[in-house]
C-alpha cells in the first residue's frame, strides 16, 4: 500500500487477551530517491528509490515492504514494493499523500533518505503454483486504493502461467486508480482488470464494494487462490465472502 500500519504479531496472553509485538528496530541504511511523479489516482504518488545491490536481493517475494524515514529522529513509515521482485531499476512503491508522507511525495530526484531491508515473508506464493490434490487454476486479486501496489508487484513478478487472473480494484472513481496506464499491460499478462467505483453512480461497470462483488465473479471457488490488499473492512469481508464460498483459509493470501 501507501503508508502501511505498522505489522505486529498478535500473541496469547492471559486469558484470551492478545498483545502486539512489534517489529524489532531494524537496521537503516542511506538511500537516495531516484523519481518522484503523479500516479494516475489522485491523491498518490509513485516514488523510486535507489536502494543498495544487497537490499534488492532481498526482495524476493512480492508482498514484501520497507521502512522508510527521511531522518533518524523521525518515525520510519512501513511501505509496500510495488515493482516486482528482480525487475531492474529502482525499487518503486506507490505513496498515499499524507501528512506523515508529505516530505517523500514532494521530494526532489536526489533527496536523501533512510531505509530499511526488505521485511516480511511477502504473499505466499506457493498456494498459486504448488500442485497439489486441487492445483489452483485461477487467481482472484483483491485490492482497495493504495493497497493495488504489492498486486501490480505480483502480476508483473508473471508467475500466473495458464491460470486464469482477475483483478478486482475498489476505488471510490476512475480518476482515484493508481496504474491505469498499465491495465493494457496486465491484460495482455493474463489479468482481467475490474474496476470497482463506490462512489459512481454514473460508472456502467461494476460499482459497491469488492469485498460484496466476489461471490459472483468466483466460479471454480475450489480451485481459486485470492490475494488481498487494502483496508481491514475490505480485507475482513473478503475473508469472510472466501470461507462462505468454500474457499480454503490458506487460500487467502494477505502480505503481513
Amino acid at each position: 500500500a501507501g503508508a502501511m500500519r505498522a505489522p505486529g504479531r498478535a500473541l496469547a496472553h492471559g486469558r484470551g487477551a492478545t498483545r502486539m509485538q512489534a517489529w524489532a528496530e531494524p537496521e537503516f541504511s542511506a538511500v537516495s530517491i531516484a523519481s518522484v511523479k503523479p500516479s494516475t489516482g489522485s491523491g498518490l504518488v509513485e516514488v523510486a528509490i535507489h536502494a543498495p545491490d544487497a537490499f534488492r536481493a532481498a526482495y524476493t517475494t512480492a508482498g514484501q515492504f520497507v521502512q522508510l524515514r527521511p531522518s533518524a529522529d523521525v518515525k520510519a513509515g512501513f511501505f509496500a514494493i510495488a515493482s516486482a521482485p528482480g525487475a531492474p531499476g529502482a525499487l518503486e512503491f506507490l505513496i498515499k499523500e499524507t501528512e506523515s508522507t508529505q516530505w517523500l511525495a514532494a521530494a526532489a530526484a536526489g533527496t536523501g533518505a533512510l531505509m530499511c531491508a526488505p521485511m516480511g515473508k511477502g504473499y505466499a506464493t506457493g498456494a498459486i503454483t504448488d500442485v497439489g490434490s486441487a492445483p489452483c487454476t485461477h487467481v482472484a486479486l483483491c485490492a482497495a486504493g493504495s493497497g493495488i501496489a504489492p498486486l501490480r508487484a505480483l502480476i508483473e513478478a508473471g508467475m500466473f502461467g495458464a491460470r486464469s487472473a482477475q483483478l478486482l480494484y475498489g476505488c471510490r472513481s476512475l480518476d482515484a486508480m493508481a496504474y491505469r496506464d498499465r491495465f493494457d499491460d496486465w491484460a495482455a499478462r493474463g489479468v482481467q482488470v475490474v474496476p470497482v467505483l463506490s462512489r459512481d453512480a454514473s460508472y456502467a461497470g461494476a460499482t459497491g464494494y469488492v469485498q460484496a462483488l466476489l461471490p459472483e465473479r468466483l466460479a471454480r471457488p475450489a480451485e481459486t487462490v485470492i490475494v488481498l490488499c487494502g483496508g481491514k473492512e475490505m480485507q475482513e469481508g473478503v475473508k469472510q465472502a472466501a470461507a462462505a464460498l468454500g474457499v480454503p483459509s490458506e487460500r487467502v493470501l494477505t502480505n503481513f
